[in-house]
């Protein structure tokens, strides 16, 4: 028995594709922005702790 093929619209385009590989360098630099933020925040927190 043989797969049963996918049709042609389901097809992962190269339009497609560019558009997730734009999105996930939008998701990882959005992370990456909020990781930094995040420590910040920590350090200023621990800075006001010990003086």
């Amino acid at each position: 028995m043989k797969p049963v093929r996918r049709d042609n619209s389901r097809r992962v385009t190269p339009d497609i594709l560019e558009f997730h590989i734009k999105r996930a360098h939008q998701l990882r630099v959005e992370s990456y922005r909020n990781m930094w933020r995040a420590i910040g925040a920590l350090l200023i927190r621990l800075k006001r702790l010990v003086l």
